[in-house]
């Protein structure tokens, strides 16, 4: 085909690795390429029209050269980042989804996406259906809430809150929790009757938690010390800890939590951007308090989207307003290494979306 009729195609490639040292607008690279075929498509592909991606602390694991977990087609310089997003099928040789669908995917940090291989049973891609309904704004649900909300942001908060068992009259605290899952989170156990803690790296943050997100008590983690602030906020005790953080703040947690109390590791943004790993004192206090810890990885339960219950039980709590739900939205592709750096070092309050183009 001429390339006259190619598509333009801009995306963000890997430029160079971190390693362990602070992500800068050096590991990327923004280009244009004219490569983009509708016609192309073949049996077992589909082409995607990204409509939105989100910004995620996880795929600054994908920086270092070499990495616990990460497989070494993810860290490839000069070809694009992966991260979830949401996208419009635009051209397909897969019966199940035809053009016009909208879905949310891992996807490139790029216009346009090409995935292959959806006809073959050992392709580990997941492709989720987008329900009719994510296309209808007009009752206040955005249709970016789809890779927030109601994604996999609220797949953690919601299937996690139900890993750890929690139960009425109890106390949790939240670490990180004006991100993308603290807030859910946190707003989840309050309408499950219990008490409420978050920790926030900003004033502004930590204020909204309090009168906007209905969190019992807050603290800022920047300017108070985490042992007295939790002591103040919590003197019956902590039985709940939704840890996206680790380091110093779970250490501390292993001392100040209940006996038979509950962690759920969802994550460790202390450590993702380059810093040394934080030396955990207190592990002898896991056996002789009862402590348990458990791992949490969202893919293990994908069966909240299949079947529907994630978004039966969210949307109507966030249509009604009993949920508030803070994203930053910002547009072009072209803005997004600055907009990750950013993500990194704590400067947004809730989730960092960015905008490709209109549905």
């Amino acid at each position: 085909m001429s390339s006259n009729n190619l598509l333009s195609n801009t995306r963000v490639v890997r430029a160079s690795y971190a390693n362990k040292s602070h992500v800068t607008k050096a590991q990327f690279r923004v280009e244009t390429h004219r490569d983009i075929d509708l016609g192309s498509v073949k049996p077992g592909e589909v082409i995607l029209r990204n409509l939105y991606l989100s910004l995620d602390p996880y795929v600054r694991l994908t920086l270092d050269e070499t990495g616990a977990n990460v497989p070494a087609a993810w860290r490839q310089l000069n070809v694009p980042f992966y991260g979830l997003g949401i996208a419009e099928v635009v051209a397909s040789g897969v019966v199940k989804y035809p053009v016009g669908a909208l879905v949310s995917v891992n996807t490139g940090y790029e216009q346009y996406t090409r995935v292959s291989g959806l006809d073959d049973p050992k392709t580990q891609t997941d492709i989720r259906m987008l329900p009719a309904h994510a296309r209808d704004e007009s009752r206040g649900v955005p249709l970016s809430n789809y890779i927030s909300a109601l994604g996999m942001p609220g797949l953690t908060a919601y299937a996690g809150l139900k890993v750890l068992g929690v139960q009425s009259g109890k106390t949790i605290f939240v670490g990180s929790a004006a991100g993308g899952v603290g807030q859910l989170v946190g707003q989840l156990a309050k309408i499950q009757g219990l008490t409420v803690i978050g920790s926030a790296g900003t004033d502004e943050k930590v204020a909204c938690l309090v009168e906007k997100q209905h969190f019992d008590g807050a603290f800022n983690y920047k300017t108070e010390n985490i042992r007295e602030a939790l002591t103040r906020l919590a003197p019956q005790g902590i039985d709940y800890y939704y840890d996206t953080v680790g380091g110093e703040t779970l250490d501390i947690m292993l001392d100040l939590i209940n006996e038979k109390g509950k962690i759920l590791s969802v994550g460790m943004i202390s450590q993702e951007n380059g810093e040394e790993a934080y030396p955990i004192r207190n592990l002898r206090l896991i056996a002789s308090k009862g402590v348990s810890i458990l791992g949490f990885i969202y893919w293990h339960h994908l069966e909240y989207f299949e079947n529907g219950e994630l978004d039966a039980t969210l949307r109507p709590l966030l249509e009604r307003k009993e949920i508030y739900y803070r994203e930053e939205v910002f547009e072009g592709i072209e803005n997004i290494p600055e907009h990750f750096v950013n993500m990194l070092e704590g400067k947004y309050a809730g989730k960092v979306i960015i905008k490709i183009a209109d549905l």
